[in-house]
């Protein structure tokens, strides 16, 4: 009977060493103490040898525990004030896919957000005051909160933002980043990001490839005749079609498949048609084998795997982020995740498919026109690598 007693109280040590994380050995041995008028003196050995290693494994076992617990974010669209609207947002989400890359948070969807501030009446972006913030983090049992703007002052863009702890209502202030570059939004986000959470965050990607179009260090065609037009003109690398078809120009851009990669386009339509695409190739062996990501001028996008001429459409629709017409600039990219190819315009997912490799290494500008004419001006390219 005395040694059912003991084992039962064993479980009960044991049970508690997993809630007492701080007891020591001594507190051990006090407990053993006591146990000794129970058990008798035969047992000690016994006894105070379990009751250590209960401890020590539940002390384990809650360390193990703790560690892989992780905080809980939040982020809100940041307000867009004097520039595009969508900016606000695009920052918002690059932010929220760098958080979820580290692998070091566990991000809250955008939907579940936007749930809980229409419940609680409150604006889907812009600075919230904070008490209102803090009642909605702990609506959605989130740790912190960030949240901030997108200002535009001339052709300056500025990303000011601030992080708030729910539980304590501390303000922890980001870096101000600024950049006259749309094309920089990805870096000045990470830049911020790493302001507000530690320097620990590190980008997965390193630039392999980059074109501005200030001039032509890499060889790209120029020619200009009663068909097309192919011209670098104040930092625009202009395609010009004058009397319809399609016309292409790429460069040989060596990017490792089995990685993650990211590749951005800025484009502008300048003139022509609004019916057919224009927009970026790659994976091309030559002028009839190749991938295409494209717009029209009347907001419709198409993804198509060309091989020896033959065409196959793999994604195509209208979207809502396209900015319509002649003069009007838009920001395409491909992100390879994994074994998918996601596609964006103006930094915002419109779909994705399994990703198939290249034919080859070109990458460059297509433009269409059927029988009518057009032109667009092609002013950046980056491509990022692992």
């Amino acid at each position: 009977m005395d040694l059912k007693r003991a084992r039962f109280l064993i479980v009960v040590i044991a049970f508690y060493g997993n809630i007492c994380l701080n007891y020591s050995r001594s507190y051990a041995k006090l407990l053993y103490s006591n146990l000794q008028n129970i058990c008798g003196l035969k047992m000690k050995k016994i006894l105070l040898n379990n009751i250590l290693i209960l401890l020590l494994i539940s002390c384990f076992t809650q360390i193990a525990y703790a560690t892989e617990v992780k905080s809980t974010l939040a982020v809100m669209d940041f307000e867009s004030i004097g520039s595009e609207e969508h900016l606000g947002r695009a920052v918002a989400e690059i932010i929220r896919t760098e958080l979820v890359n580290t692998g070091q948070f566990v991000v809250l969807e955008r939907s579940q957000l936007d749930k809980a501030l229409s419940e609680q009446k409150l604006k889907k972006s812009g600075l919230i005051d904070d008490k209102s913030i803090i009642n909605l983090g702990k609506l959605i049992g989130t740790n912190f909160i960030i949240i901030g703007s997108v200002l535009k002052i001339g052709t300056s863009y500025t990303i000011n933002a601030r992080m708030i702890d729910i539980n304590t209502g501390a303000v922890s202030l980001g870096k101000s980043v600024s950049d006259n570059d749309l094309n920089h939004l990805t870096d000045l986000s990470h830049e911020l990001l790493k302001s507000l959470v530690g320097a620990n965050i590190k980008s997965k990607f390193s630039l392999i490839f980059e074109e501005r179009f200030r001039d032509n260090i890499h060889g790209w065609y120029l020619f200009d005749d009663q068909d097309k037009r192919f011209d670098i003109v104040n930092g625009q690398y202009i395609l010009e079609s004058k009397r319809g078809g399609y016309w292409i120009s790429s460069r040989n851009i060596l990017l490792d498949q089995s990685s993650d990669f990211k590749i951005y386009m800025t484009i502008k339509k300048i003139s022509g048609t609004d019916d057919y695409g224009f927009g970026m190739i790659w994976g091309g062996k030559n002028l009839n084998t190749y991938y295409i990501f494209v717009i029209t001028g009347n907001g419709y996008f198409i993804h198509e795997r060309t091989e020896n001429g033959k065409a196959e459409r793999i994604l195509t629709g209208a979207h809502i982020s396209i900015n319509k017409g002649s003069g009007s600039s838009n920001i395409l990219s491909l992100h390879k995740v994994g074994k998918n190819l996601e596609f964006y315009i103006n930094n915002k997912f419109i779909g994705k498919t399994i990703f198939s490799p290249f034919f080859g290494d070109n990458l460059g500008c297509i433009i269409y026109s059927g029988n009518d004419k057009i032109a667009v001006g092609f002013t950046d390219i980056y491509v990022y690598g692992q």
